[in-house]
């Protein structure tokens, strides 16, 4: 009897303490023209009741006192009229009084800038989300117009990192500064190399692919002194919030974003996901040497497609590089960029929530 009465009281007790955690709540934010966003989440498991939605044009602080929608749960998304006409809008939903989640659009509209995208958002492996507003990654400044230079001093950019060598600085000088600019020249060739290459037919499609993953794969194993000198310029509070670029924002600041998401423990998923968004941004006619043979000819037209685009397995190759070499990449941050985990740790202090 007395066993039966043991078991059914520890039952109840893990019963409560599952009850008691905190759901799974995924929410995301997207632009829908014209003139609105539309939210929408997912809980795990699925709850009843009310979300009450909040607006700031900072993500560190919302009036909880005035929300500017409430709906139920299960309706899973809600649509919301822009409310900063010049500032962007960050989100706070708060699920049934209790649970609260920060979302905001992760891909912000510019006029000269392609790919310019926030690293806010993503989830670790802790349940973890990486704070909006204080990592941003982009192409190259060299094109930013007067409307994008304002965007940018609303987002309170304070740190500036570029990757490109001195040459692609000198030859396209950034149209936007700010207090502190850090030119970090990662080694590894410019797209651009391959152009002739390309319009020759030397080079195609598949090779480019093949030359993606070495590329990437290069990077991280040839740069650690400037990966060493990012992360301690992440690791000062005081420097965000920070912008990364290269010239196309589809290589060396695509390394550099994985190399902080993974550090910061998010999945590899979740890294090839904001990776792959570059697909969604191209604009070729600013990226290559348009002529009349790669308008008419189709296959020159998909090998620098396929130059551009960004590949699932130039992230995955990378990565099991890492692990062949150093066995996980726990041990790849610690020894080779010497970021140790108490580092890491004080990193996602300041990126996390």
């Amino acid at each position: 009897m007395l066993r039966n009465s043991t078991f059914w009281i520890l039952s109840l007790l893990l019963f409560s303490h599952c009850a008691q955690e905190k759901p799974d709540i995924r929410v995301v934010c997207e632009t829908v023209p014209p003139g609105c966003y539309k939210i929408k989440w997912e809980t795990f498991p699925p709850m009843e009741g009310t979300v009450k939605i909040y607006e700031s044009s900072t993500p560190d602080s919302f009036n909880i006192s005035s929300p500017i929608a409430e709906t139920e749960i299960s309706t899973g998304f809600k649509d919301i009229l822009f409310v900063q006409s010049t500032k962007r809008s960050y989100f706070q939903l708060v699920f049934n009084k209790k649970y609260s989640v920060i979302t905001a659009e992760r891909t912000i509209p510019m006029e000269g800038l392609i790919d310019f995208r926030d690293l806010g958002g993503y989830y670790n492996t802790a349940g973890k989300q990486t704070r909006w507003g204080k990592l941003y990654r982009s192409t190259s400044l060299a094109n930013a117009t007067l409307q994008d230079a304002k965007v940018l001093n609303n987002l309170g950019i304070r740190t500036i990192i570029d990757f490109r060598t001195d040459k692609e600085r000198y030859d396209a000088p950034s149209k936007y500064s700010t207090l502190q600019v850090i030119n970090f020249p990662l080694r590894g060739n410019p797209y651009n190399l391959f152009f002739d290459k390309i319009l020759s037919k030397e080079m195609k499609a598949g090779d480019v692919r093949v030359y993606l993953q070495d590329l990437f794969a290069f990077l991280l194993e040839n740069n650690s002194e400037y990966f060493i000198k990012m992360f301690d310029i992440l690791l000062d509070a005081n420097n965000y919030p920070i912008l990364l670029h290269c010239s196309m924002g589809s290589d060396r600041s695509a390394v550099a974003s994985a190399l902080i998401l993974a550090a910061l423990d998010i999945d590899l998923d979740q890294i090839i996901s904001d990776y792959m968004l570059t697909n969604e941004h191209e604009q070729f006619d600013s990226l290559v040497p348009i002529n009349n043979i790669f308008l008419e000819d189709q296959e020159i037209q998909e090998t620098f497609t396929a130059l551009f685009r960004a590949h699932k397995g130039t992230i995955t190759y990378s990565f099991d590089r890492i692990m062949k070499e150093y066995g996980s990449v726990d041990h790849y941050f610690t020894t080779e960029l010497k970021l140790s985990a108490r580092k890491r740790e004080k990193l996602k202090e300041i990126m996390l929530y």
